[in-house]
């Protein structure tokens, strides 16, 4: 009885050894970001009838959230990388998206050395990884356009793999399992990209097939096309894109392109403004959309950035999409337009 003390005190000595090699040789980043807006909408529907409404909301580009990510040397060049991440509503002080997911953003783990990386979990897909430098990104983007989701999306239980770039060319691969027993492919997605990046020149397009998770009901594809060029310190970008969603359910089967002409021009070291047009046509009918967003930005710090947002939106025939509702279950009303303002204060950490 009288060694064990010296014993427990001699193993606890080495478990702090232990930890102190791990902790040279790994290393783990707490971030995040925390913004709001003063957001003010024409038009907004409530299930019942249209109004104006004026609310504070989560900041819409760079979307509020908390995340935790490392890596560790394991030698020769390999890494064991992991990343974690959730988003929040500060307005609230809830969860972010109305999800019940913890981690909604992401939880992964992987490896990463000269061959590039391979990740496994819910993760990003490689569209959102290179998508964004053609087309606008966050909140008032095409993306939340039927049929585009796939331009930036997160799948549960994926494999992704990611080329290291050579000579500014990089491509990447997503597969999304089903996981149905005794029904291999459904619920399966896969994505396929390739991205150019060199000096002034940008040039990427991304391929997309998923299955629904229902054996039978449908299936969507998709095919997107975006180039940039740098003209000194203007940016000028334009992202075009289609898909063919096929659903025997209520959501119906159609086809549809959107295209994105974009411009992001810095007007000093603090401040820059973004402007991007961008044209929803639903195939072989009239129920189409198209808006016109100017984002302005100023730094006020590295971490510390003022923005605001002007949106203005169009529905033609039957088309009902609108950015802002006052329930987040409801859409637009048929064929009515609705202008969004927003001002706001982002601070990341």
């Amino acid at each position: 009885m009288s060694h064990t003390p010296f014993r427990l005190s001699g193993l606890t000595v080495a478990l702090l050894a232990l930890a102190g090699v791990a902790q040279a040789q790994s290393s783990v980043t707490v971030y995040g970001a925390i913004g709001l807006d003063v957001v003010s909408a024409t038009h907004v529907y409530n299930g019942t009838r249209t109004g104006s409404v004026v609310k504070v909301d989560d900041n819409a580009i760079v979307n509020s959230r908390i995340g935790f990510k490392g890596s560790e040397d394991l030698g020769g060049g390999l890494k064991a990388q992991f990343g974690l991440e959730s988003s929040v509503r500060p307005d609230t002080g809830t969860a972010g998206n109305g999800s019940t997911t913890f981690f909604n953003r992401g939880s992964y783990v992987g490896l990463a050395g000269d061959f590039g990386s391979v990740r496994v979990g819910r993760q990003w897909n490689v569209a959102d990884d290179y998508m964004g430098n053609y087309f606008a990104f966050g909140f008032y983007s095409a993306f939340l356009l039927g049929g585009f989701g796939p331009l930036s999306d997160l799948t549960n239980n994926a494999i992704k793999y990611t080329t290291p770039k050579i000579g500014g060319v990089e491509a990447g691969l997503f597969y999304g399992l089903g996981e149905q027993a005794g029904r291999t492919s459904a619920g399966q997605t896969f994505q396929a990209a390739l991205n150019y990046a060199e000096g002034p020149v940008g040039v990427g397009g991304v391929a997309y097939s998923a299955k629904s998770p229902t054996a039978g009901v449908g299936a969507t594809t998709m095919y997107a096309l975006g180039a940039s060029y740098q003209f000194g310190a203007v940016k000028a970008r334009v992202g075009v894109a289609t898909a063919d969603v096929k659903d025997v359910t209520a959501a119906g089967t159609y086809k549809a392109n959107v295209v994105d002409f974009g411009v992001d021009v810095p007007l000093s070291a603090q401040a820059s403004l973004s402007l991007d047009y961008v044209k929803y046509d639903k195939k072989d009918s009239d129920d189409d959309t198209a808006f016109f967003r100017a984002r302005g930005a100023y730094a006020l710090s590295k971490r510390t950035t003022l923005n605001a947002n002007v949106i203005f939106l169009n529905n033609s025939g039957n088309a009902d999409f609108a950015f802002v509702t006052q329930g987040r279950g409801f859409a637009g009303k048929a064929g009515q337009s609705q202008t969004v303002l927003t001002a706001g204060i982002t601070h990341a950490f």
